[in-house]
Order: C-alpha cells, then structure tokens, then sequence
C-alpha cells in the first residue's frame, strides 16, 4: 500500500466522508479465445496506490478513517503447480503493508458489513459487485480526484524516473553506437530492448518506433521491416518501464555517422527548438505556448535554409508550421508514457493545425513530469497538397521541397520533471551533433 499516493487521494474527498474507494486490480488476458499469455501489467491507478503488480487482487480504500485494505485472491492448489507458489495473507501483510488483509472470497461479505453510503469506482466494469449488493457507485469523481493525485510526482516517484531516465538513455546509447548501413530497422529494435531487458526493464512502456528513411517522416511507424541505406536518417523513438514508470526519448541520427549539410540543416532547427523549450520549461508557463514558440523556432530555422520563405509572424498565423511540425510538443509522462490529465475540466483541444494534437493544455507546476519532443517532418500527404494551394506556396521553396519527399523527418525528445525556478532533464542521450557524429564512428 502506497500510504503518500493514499493520503493524497483521501485528502481530495469531504473530511470523514462514509464512503469507500474500490478499484479491481488487473487480471492475466490472453490473445483471442487462444491460451497465449500477454505479459501482466497492472492496472495504473491500482499500481499507484497499492504497489501490487500481480493479477486478480482488489483495494479498498476507506475514505471515513484512510484505512486501507487489500484483497488477496485465494489461489488453488492447481495454482500452484502451474505458476508457483501460492502466497498467503501474511505475506502479504509484511511485504505489501496495507492496514488489514482479506483474501478476495471475503469481499461480498465486507462490502454488505460495511454498507457505504458510496461506493467510488473508476468505471461500470468495477462497479457490478457493488451494484448487485445495492450499493450507490459513482465513477467520474475517482477518476478525476486520481487523475490530479498522479499529474504532480512524489519525491519517490521523481527516483523511480530518474532511474528509468539512466536505464532508457543507456540503451539508446547502445542503440546509436551500432548504427549502420543495411541494418534492418528491427535490429535496432533487437537491440534496444535486449539492453533495457539485461538491465531489468522487462516491459517496454509503449510500441517503438524504428524508422528509416521516409518512414522517419511516419509519426507512429511500427513495422521495422525495412533496410536501412547509407545517407539516410534513422529515428528511433523508444523507453521501457522501470517499477512500472515510462520513459519515453527519441533521437535522430544518420544511418553512416555523418549528416549532410540539408540533414544538419533541419537538424539544428529542430535542436534548437527543443533546447530552447527546456529552458523555457518551468512553473506558471502554459505548454501551448510552449509548443508554439517551438514552432516558431522551427520556421525560424528552416526560413535560414531557404525551404520557407516569407515573414515568420505571417507564416505562423497561416499555421505554415503544421505543415512541418503536425503534432503536439509534449505530454505528461508517469505510470503511463501517456498520463492523464492533460485536458482539465473545461479546457478543450484548441481548434488549430498543429497545435489540435497537443496532448496537455495546462499551465506548468512543479513536480509535473512531460516530456519536450518538437519535431520536423517533410510529408507529401501534407506538402504537396500545399503546394498547390495558393494561399500557402508562396511561403514554400517548391522547388527545394520537391527533392525533399523522401527526406523523413527529424524528432528529439528529452523527459523533465518541473522544478521550482525550471526542471530537470531525466534524459542523457547524446544530442548534439558533433557528440553523435563522434559516437557513431568511432
């Protein structure tokens, strides 16, 4: 039982409330009607209160006095002889901590005993038991009182992602050192988490991305089936979990060791973008804003390379930018690579090209985790289409652009936590070009 990750959640509902939090843990799931096991993750919001990361347990939290209790399945002896040693209460008692322990055949009986006047619940899956005893379940509050308990990072929680920050990043560095023409894109993948897994981290925190070429350009490319050619860029988009908390950092770099002059060109754009949003990460600062000085840095950078041209006020009120950079500049990062929270209450998605796909809308406070990713993509579903169209190709260079389809893109995406005056970078993969350069031929 997480008791901090616990004491903020109770302090979120009315003082001695008679009301009960329940929430259902996680269960083994299989693939189709087949006996294929996928590996066991728990549930977030269960893993941030109760520490457990084992299937068929339930929580219930008592919001009248904080008491804690966990619900321990009762297993067979069938059990036992297929996945291991069948753990009995005590165990749970010493390692878990919570305030009492139950086994899970004990839950009907507890919840007609205790007879809540509430029962908070995260959604209609984990209310049936309470519904059949005829108890008052509501969902939407939990979910919003947990979604605010988990956007600010506890000191431990701030430990456990620096540590997956060094886990992650070292096999980046592993990845980038073994770089090399006529690699499969997949190898790269091999090797990334073959050095995440001999470190501990067993579960990747999402589907990479291992691009090569124009698929550098694909922002959420999952096939890693082509083979890569010298003089082009490769973008490798990857984390793993660490007690269950992601990272999440991507790099770009050249297939042979050696940018071009176009490639170190956009390169630079996009490292200045992104450097420049660290700095100006820090607390009382909204992250659209962020997102759109990013871009202007980016037009800024690609205005210096004759691919735009025009004023870059002009060219952002057009939203010219979108055209290069379609996504959002970053996202709270925690138990989910994707935490939630990101949209509170009565803030919606601002209904602009670009900046429509920020995932996070919220002004920055300390303690928050996000992740600064800005990017540059050269995509031909979306240049030639504005080649065409008159109000925006007299700000793009056609004829420079036309080369430029099979370009890919360029993405860099460090991990911070907000600190008081700033933050701090979790992440310390190589990111200057120079530093890449070096590390890949030597």
């Amino acid at each position: 039982m997480n008791r901090i990750n616990c004491k903020k959640l109770v302090r979120l509902f009315h003082a001695g409330e008679d009301a009960i939090v329940y929430i259902q843990g996680a269960s083994v799931q299989s693939r189709y009607a087949t006996d294929f096991e996928y590996p066991f993750r728990q549930e977030s919001n269960f893993l941030y209160l109760t520490g457990i990361n084992e299937p068929d347990f339930h929580f219930v939290l008592d919001l009248n006095d904080g008491t804690g209790h966990l619900f321990v399945p009762k297993r067979s002896v069938q059990y036992a002889v297929w996945h291991g040693i069948v753990r009995d209460t005590a165990y749970y008692t010493k390692s878990a901590k919570p305030d009492v322990v139950h086994y899970d055949t004990e839950l009907d009986d507890f919840l007609k005993g205790r007879k809540p006047s509430t029962v908070y619940t995260l959604n209609a899956d984990q209310s049936v038991l309470p519904r059949k005893l005829g108890l008052k379940v509501v969902h939407e509050s939990l979910l919003d009182a947990i979604t605010d308990c988990r956007l600010i990072k506890s000191d431990e929680e701030i430990d456990f992602l620096k540590k997956a920050g060094q886990a992650n990043s070292a096999a980046h560095i592993e990845v980038m050192k073994a770089i090399r023409p006529d690699m499969m894109e997949y190898e790269a993948k091999a090797i990334f988490e073959y050095h995440c897994i001999r470190q501990g981290l067993q579960l990747q925190a999402y589907n990479g991305i291992y691009g090569s070429g124009a698929n550098s350009a694909i922002l959420h490319y999952v096939e890693n089936t082509r083979q890569m050619k010298s003089g082009e860029l490769f973008l490798i988009d990857a984390g793993a979990e660490l007690n269950g908390y992601a990272h999440d950092i991507t790099r770009t770099y050249p297939v042979n060791g050696r940018f071009t002059s176009l490639q170190a060109g956009v390169y630079d754009a996009v490292l200045t973008a992104h450097k420049k949003s660290i700095d100006r990460a820090r607390p009382g600062i909204k992250m659209e804003d962020l997102h759109l000085a990013a871009a202007t840095d980016i037009m800024v950078g690609l205005k210096d390379m004759d691919i735009v041209r025009g004023n870059i006020d002009s060219m952002m009120e057009e939203n010219i930018f979108a055209l290069f950079f379609p996504h959002g500049l970053g996202h709270f990062m925690g138990l989910d690579v994707h935490d939630p929270g990101g949209y509170p209450k009565g803030v919606d998605r601002i209904n602009r090209p670009g900046i429509q796909y920020l995932r996070a809308r919220r002004t920055l406070e300390p303690g928050m985790c996000i992740t600064i990713e800005p990017g540059c993509y050269f995509i031909p579903a979306l240049l030639k289409p504005a080649l065409a169209d008159s109000t925006k190709s007299d700000y793009l260079n056609a004829d420079l652009l036309s080369t430029m389809m099979d370009f890919g893109g360029i993405r860099i995406e460090d991990d911070i936590v907000i600190t008081a005056d700033g933050s701090l970078n979790l992440t310390s993969v190589p990111k200057e070009r120079q530093e890449i350069e070096d590390l890949i031929t030597s």
